[in-house]
């Protein structure tokens, strides 16, 4: 009778297991995801043989090739391998397992307003001091096409009107047969001149609009610098909403069986082998470091593209003593 009871206890255990099993799996999973790290057990463990990556995603839009991505990819490898003095990443040509490291190049917003502010000529530095020569920029831009605008509105208005009468008066010479030679001639010259205010208007139109490109580049770079200096100011409102609130030249992502590093910002070649080298450095299990001038720094704001103290520091942390 015992052990009948032995049993159905065990069962009942079971089948309560069995009925609450996503929730425990959403509970423990956590753990069980940190223990599976600490022992290499998390897919590959790069700190025991080289995390294979390849690329994903490449969008053209960035006006670079994939033998560039790739050798800045190298680039950024080298940062970590060299010192360490391990080969911890092996490019393939292929997805050939789920524990291939996926990187993808995406342009949007991000790039489109620093591809605008760099045709300007403006730098943008994760400075204080930067942030305020922006926002005078800015907030200056900002009142110089609210004052524009305004009298390109006027000016429509008016061309509006005059197109109006003019179309007025042709049908009323078209409903009598035909205008007399004398009117014929006058309607002629204001058909030119409202064709030649037209093109004006047009070309003032564009001036606008490339103005507000770089009132929408400036938005952005001001709210990044608003966001990663921790400024206790509003964000100004984008022309977007799809542009979200975040500023990020790259993002490293993974559930525990997929990986990828999407790219989405950079002025010039060290600032794409940076921010590759710095989320190279997440998917070897990497947090952020308080140096300023380290490759793991939560900014892309450093010029060396060498390790400091504080990321081999890290790197050791994470995979021992070489």
């Amino acid at each position: 009778m015992r052990n009948i009871l032995k049993i159905i206890f065990i069962v009942g255990l079971f089948a309560i297991a069995f009925h609450f099993r996503f929730e425990l799996h959403q509970k423990f999973e956590p753990y069980i995801h940190s223990i599976k790290d600490k022992l290499g057990l998390l897919g590959i463990n790069p700190c025991i043989e080289p995390l294979p990556y390849t690329l994903g995603n490449f969008d053209t839009k960035f006006g670079i090739s994939e033998t560039y991505f790739l050798s800045a990819l190298s680039e950024a490898e080298a940062i970590w391998e060299k010192p360490y003095g391990k080969n911890l990443f092996d490019y393939a040509a292929s997805d050939s397992s789920s524990d291939t490291l996926k990187i993808n190049l995406v342009y949007d917003y991000r790039q489109q307003a620093t591809t605008k502010l760099k045709s300007l000529g403006i730098a943008v530095d994760n400075t204080k001091a930067s942030y305020e020569a922006l926002k005078l920029k800015l907030d200056n831009l900002k009142r110089e096409y609210d004052q524009e605008k305004q009298a390109f509105n006027t000016r429509v208005s008016a061309f509006n009107q005059k197109q109006e009468t003019y179309e007025k008066d042709v049908d009323y010479w078209n409903a009598r047969g035909g205008a007399p030679k004398d009117e014929f001639d006058k309607l002629q010259v204001r058909q030119a001149a409202l064709k030649t205010e037209s093109k004006q208007i047009q070309n003032s139109q564009n001036k606008l609009n490339n103005k507000v490109d770089e009132i929408n580049a400036l938005v952005v770079a001001v709210n990044r610098l608003i966001g990663s200096l921790n400024l206790s100011v509003d964000t100004y409102n984008t022309t977007s909403g799809s542009r979200g609130e975040s500023f990020e030249e790259g993002v490293y992502t993974s559930d525990g069986s997929t990986s990828e590093i999407d790219i989405y910002e950079f002025s010039d070649r060290d600032k794409l082998v940076r921010v590759l080298a710095h989320e190279l450095g997440h998917a070897l299990g990497l947090d952020h470091v308080e140096d300023a001038k380290a490759i793991m720094y939560k900014l892309n704001q450093g010029n060396s593209l060498l390790l400091t103290d504080a990321d081999l520091a890290a790197l050791k942390s994470k995979c021992g003593a070489q």
